[in-house]
């Protein structure tokens, strides 16, 4: 008798069956459509950040898990985005990373990065020809932007357009929603927001999950209702992919 069942153990096979299960599932939904649920637990998002913490690019810190590191570099080969903005730079690692990713993926991109402090920038991302860093203050975003952005153009950095689409990468956990809001009035179909952090699940400090003294606080869902609020608020404009969202659960 022949079986029916498939052969999963083919490499091409299997590829097709988990790509057959994720057709199934609408890719793009409304965010009131979402549970606030996951398949993983807070001790094992703080294991996953035990070495999140360790995490390096050429050398530089980049604070980013393998679960989001093979996330966002499908995304980014998807969309190939022409501007990139990170809001929250630290060391620069994430945006040094999401450069070399981008230019290896033959991409012409640019890639911006904001913080308020750039004293703490890598020298490698520092001097890295593929990035740009910007000193500034999201607390007073419109005041920020004034002198910088208008009308999709970043007035100080020789007046270039910025052309879409556009993958904003939020990270700095300042004035969110007003940020959000600002960007708002730029964004055109097909751009992408990310934004960090929203798993209630997630450490609420840095460190927590790597040094044992820490303890762990779970970080909670004021950051992830904020979104919500900003989101439902425009559901004609803003929808979640879940093919990203819940690759891994």
């Amino acid at each position: 008798m022949e079986s029916t069942i498939e052969d999963l153990t083919n490499y091409e096979t299997l590829e097709k069956s988990v790509a057959n299960e994720l057709n199934d599932k609408n890719r793009f939904v409304a965010m009131k459509e979402r549970r606030d649920t996951g398949v993983l637990s807070a001790d094992i998002i703080a294991s996953i950040s035990h070495g999140k913490y360790l995490t390096f690019w050429r050398g530089v810190s980049i604070m980013k898990d393998p679960l989001d590191l093979t996330i966002i570099q499908q995304l980014l080969w998807e969309l190939k985005p022409r501007t990139v903005i990170e809001f929250g730079a630290y060391k620069g690692g994430s945006a040094l990373w999401t450069a070399d990713m981008l230019k290896m993926f033959g991409c012409k991109s640019r890639v911006i990065s904001i913080d308020i402090d750039l004293s703490l920038l890598d020298a490698v991302a520092r001097e890295s020809p593929d990035v740009e860093f910007i000193e500034g203050d999201l607390c007073d975003v419109e005041k920020m932007f004034s002198r910088r952005f208008s009308k999709g153009k970043f007035v100080q950095l020789e007046t270039n357009n910025l052309p879409h689409p556009w993958y904003l990468s939020e990270d700095s956990h300042v004035n969110m929603t007003r940020v959000l809001e600002y960007f708002d009035t730029f964004m055109e179909p097909g751009d992408y927001l990310c934004i960090e952090d929203t798993n209630p699940f997630s450490p609420a400090l840095s460190g927590q999950g790597l040094i044992k003294e820490l303890g762990y606080t779970e970080f909670g869902p004021a950051k992830l209702n904020e979104l919500k609020t900003f989101v439902m608020g425009r559901s004609d404009r803003y929808q979640v992919d879940q093919r990203y969202t819940d690759l891994f659960g």
